[in-house]
């Protein structure tokens, strides 16, 4: 068996058995807290300009990779929490824990550190925002929400903004019944997993680091962008990326092009656009992606320019 077949296998099996129990395990501790914490609760701290900044905490403190992000954000949204801090959590998670800020400023320094953290949470919360503003909700799937009130909104939940979503009953906790739902969940989601994890394998198996290091020295106004698109077609975390973000920058590679690298890898990735393609329609994957790459363009040259 060839090197780069044995890496990619054991990179799925270790990759797809993590996420296996990541998604359980979050999606029944979600379920719970949806079927104990009042709806109207959850909605009044996600909403306004305070929703935002608890929104970028929780995704700050969670070291959630893109797709282990998943869960999370499936729950927040059958909470029916506001949209645009859903996002904004949705965008900070994978980028922001105090693991990721400590490699960095150990790696790099408190000022790189200091840009990257910034620009991550301004783009989150603007995007956020716009995407609200512009009603993209109605871009998620009628089936993320609660299979216990399908029946009555799923029309609603496709077209309309959560608020108009009739609010859940509080009922006695149901373990066996809350499980069982999990089970399900992660099982409609298995194919998109098991699609996603595979092509990461691939990615992961068969692009050598040297792909990356070739591209030391490259003009600067196409290598940024070009580095963000290269990030979206990996799997990695922002806490896999910063050693290889270090090894890059050793090999002479622009610290902008790095952090675009590093944003869009962790940010996004092939495999997490796979699995979204379960939770949202195109116009709203598409956006997803755009603020992405954008958010690792512009703190790319911001980085450059500072």
């Amino acid at each position: 068996m060839s090197t780069q077949l044995s890496s990619a296998l054991e990179f799925f099996m270790l990759v797809f058995s993590e996420l296996a129990v990541l998604f359980i395990a979050i999606s029944f501790v979600v379920s719970l807290i949806n079927q104990k914490l009042p709806p109207e609760k959850i909605k009044r701290l996600l909403s306004g300009n305070r929703g935002y900044g608890i929104a970028v905490g929780l995704g700050a403190v969670t070291p959630f990779c893109s797709c282990s992000t998943l869960p999370m954000t499936i729950g927040l949204i059958q909470a029916r929490a506001a949209f645009g801090p859903i996002m904004a959590f949705l965008f900070t998670s994978p980028l922001l824990n105090p693991f990721i800020v400590g490699l960095f400023w150990i790696s790099f320094g408190a000022k790189i550190t200091l840009i990257y953290s910034l620009f991550v949470v301004i783009c989150a919360v603007l995007s956020g925002i716009l995407l609200q503003k512009y009603n993209f909700q109605r871009f998620i799937r009628a089936d993320i929400f609660n299979s216990n009130q399908k029946a009555c909104n799923t029309k609603k939940a496709h077209n309309s903004d959560f608020d108009d979503i009739p609010e859940l009953n509080n009922k006695p906790l149901q373990w066996k019944k809350l499980f069982s739902e999990t089970i399900k969940q992660f099982i409609s989601f298995s194919p998109y997993m098991v699609l996603g994890v595979a092509v990461g394998a691939v990615l992961h198996g068969y692009v050598p680091q040297t792909a990356f290091e070739n591209l030391a020295g490259q003009n600067l106004l196409w290598l940024i962008p070009v580095s963000a698109i290269i990030g979206v077609f990996l799997y990695v975390r922002a806490s896999t990326m910063v050693p290889i973000a270090t090894a890059l920058a050793a090999k002479g590679m622009a610290m902008g092009a790095i952090m675009s690298l590093t944003i869009a890898g962790a940010g996004a990735s092939l495999p997490e656009m796979i699995m979204m393609k379960k939770m949202f329609h195109w116009p709203l994957l598409f956006a997803f992606i755009f603020v992405v790459l954008t958010t690792a363009c512009i703190t790319g040259f911001a980085i450059e320019l500072i």
